[in-house]
């Protein structure tokens, strides 16, 4: 790692910089370094020892803890700028005049001030008092989530929280665990990955050495150990809830309201002036004519709109707050209410995350049900040990196991990312011994000893099942002693399982009663577009699907445009999802959609 006396970028390549050098970035970032420091010198770790702890602690104080930036008000400051907003303002304005008119005119109008005091005071503290305890909790759930990352320094395996994990660390991966940081992985064997809150895909993907590991996925098989290249706001996860923090518009409700105020207050004072000059002009006393005008003014400005809308949204956060909604501006109640534009994920959102089987089942030996090519694909597996990842889990929950224990297991081979399938020796009751294997249709269409009579109608198939975004997994057998070399015990590819990610049981009538309420609902996913067409289609929301290809990935400098609507706005309207997007794309979707008068809702389990 460079000396903290020595440049972190040299003078020499500081044009580079400024120029936005690949080798950089923009901002400084780039192939070469990280933060304004050489990556070879922070990722070049001892994979046996890992950092040493004084080297980590250093590294933690440089580059900071990994964990996301917030922004963090001091309450007592918020509190006290929420008198000086534009309409407690007016309301200072009115209790100002109210007392000049009790300390030069009439001594009544005390009681006057009095209630607008309370008034403003009440407006305040309502709202005040509803964030404040929205914040609250919040914060105790955040408290009761406290992830933890296994490293390795000096030597030794470590359990730290991982807010403690810096750039360099060499990070232990294993089943059941998330990874706490952006992370490239060393040499072992391959793991699978649920990165469905990321991209979408609500199948693990296979990482193997050199693959990168982002931060907010989960390792459902295997163990490795990775090395960690980003922390905190760099990570991808990071950048994502960075473009969420940049946004600090003023909400809908306070626009609305605003205008309102602003609109009566002008028209009021408009009447005061012409008021104060009529009674002026027909020989009226100063005194009068100002309280007069004074009493007039103080009537025309809406004082207590706030505090009922205030209160009304106070009322609404604690009805939600009953069904176990966390609201975290009192705003946000119109919001939703008014809401025309609900752009939502897919993965976990509008579906289950669980993959579910399907009815088609298409078979291709001539007298085998689809129960025996769900018992097949059963003895392809574990069927007496806890389900290892989501297809055993699928495959093991279709059938009644207990058949299955009249078969002895003696061999088991693993799914292997490499030859993409799982293979079991069998014993059959009857002494016969024959092998089964489960995974990718191409790879057992290969293996089949029919395989030219079958190939066409078997990537027909295939070809269709995708093209509706459903998964499929084939089940092949041996037939014959599988320990005589004979004919007889070649592969028959059996039949091939279809599967899908299933909408939730509510969804579809949600959707339905948001087109009711006049709320249009568009799908952006991360996940592949023929999924989301079909997933469209099963929820009747159009299979408008657009991809990624049509939404350009603009720099978080570049979505603070005030175009954005402009330019894609129709596009997106008429478009009734969007698939394989990017946080990116999401925030430009959402913008774009703002801009153009669109009160939008995002919702999902997801980063992306």
């Amino acid at each position: 790692m460079a000396d903290e006396k020595q440049p972190l970028i040299p003078e020499e390549d500081k044009a580079k910089v400024q120029e936005g050098s690949t080798e950089y970035g923009a901002n400084g970032e780039g192939d070469l370094y990280y933060m304004g420091v050489l990556k070879s010198e922070i990722y070049d770790t001892d994979h046996h020892t890992g950092l040493t702890q004084a080297e980590s602690e250093r590294r933690l104080e440089k580059f900071g803890r990994n964990e996301l930036e917030e922004k963090e008000d001091d309450k007592w400051v918020k509190l006290a700028l929420e008198f000086v907003q534009p309409m407690p303002i007016i309301i200072w304005v009115a209790i100002f005049v109210e007392v000049i008119s009790a300390l030069l005119m009439d001594p009544v109008s005390w009681i006057d001030v009095f209630i607008l005091l309370m008034l403003q005071f009440l407006n305040v503290v309502v709202g005040f008092y509803e964030e404040l305890q929205a914040g609250n909790a919040i914060a105790a759930l955040k408290s009761s989530l406290k992830p933890e990352a296994f490293v390795k320094r000096d030597g030794k395996y470590l359990t730290i929280n991982a807010g403690e994990v810096v750039p360099g660390d060499i990070v232990c991966l294993g089943a059941g665990g998330s990874v706490p940081a952006d992370c490239k992985l060393l040499t072992g064997k391959p793991v699978q990955c649920d990165q469905a809150a990321l991209t979408g895909e609500s199948l693990p993907v296979t990482l193997r050495e050199g693959s990168s590991a982002m931060m907010g996925s989960t390792i459902t098989r295997g163990e490795i150990e990775a090395v960690c290249t980003a922390t905190g706001g760099m990570t991808f996860f990071g950048k994502t809830a960075m473009l969420i923090n940049n946004v600090d518009d003023m909400a809908h409700f306070e626009k609305i309201f605003y205008q309102i105020n602003f609109s009566l207050t002008s028209l009021g004072g408009i009447c005061c002036v012409s008021v104060f000059m009529t009674l002026m002009l027909r020989g009226a006393e100063p005194l009068f004519a100002l309280a007069f005008s004074t009493v007039l003014f103080v009537s025309s400005i809406p004082i207590a709109m706030r505090v009922v809308c205030t209160t009304t949204m106070a009322l609404g956060c604690r009805t939600l707050a009953k069904e176990k909604a966390i609201v975290a501006r009192l705003s946000a109640v119109e919001e939703l209410a008014g809401m025309d534009t609900l752009c939502s994920d897919k993965t976990g959102t509008l579906t289950m995350n669980k993959m579910e089987l399907q009815e088609d089942l298409p078979m291709f030996v001539p007298g085998i049900t689809k129960h025996d090519v769900l018992t097949f694909a059963a003895l392809a597996a574990r069927w007496k040990e806890p389900p290892k990842d989501a297809l055993d889990t699928l495959v093991l929950n279709a059938i009644d196991l207990t058949p299955l224990d009249a078969y002895q297991q003696p061999e088991f081979i693993p799914f292997d990312p490499v030859i993409k399938r799982t293979e079991a020796t069998l014993i059959g009751p009857d002494g016969s011994s024959f092998k089964v294997t489960k995974g990718a249709p191409h790879v057992l269409l290969a293996m089949a000893h029919n395989h030219d009579e079958i190939k066409e109608t078997v990537e027909t198939k295939v070809l269709e099942l995708a093209k509706r975004g459903i998964r499929s997994l084939a089940v092949a057998k041996t037939e014959g002693p599988i320990y005589e070399k004979t004919e007889d015990n070649k592969w028959v590819f059996l039949g091939i399982m279809t599967f899908l990610d299933p909408p939730r049981p509510d969804t579809k009538i949600t959707i339905k009663k948001c087109l009711e309420f006049g709320v249009v609902t568009k799908m952006i996913t991360g996940d592949h577009k023929a999924i989301a067409v079909e997933m469209c289609r099963r929820l009747d929301m159009g299979t408008n699907v657009l991809g990624a290809e049509n939404l350009p990935v603009k720099t978080p400098k570049e979505l603070e445009s005030k175009t954005l609507g402009q330019e894609f706005g129709p596009m997106i309207l008429a478009a009734d999802g969007f698939a394989q997007v990017f946080p990116e794309h999401k925030y430009l979707i959402v913008e774009a959609l703002r801009q153009g008068d669109r009160i939008v809702g995002m919702t999902g389990d997801g980063v992306n």
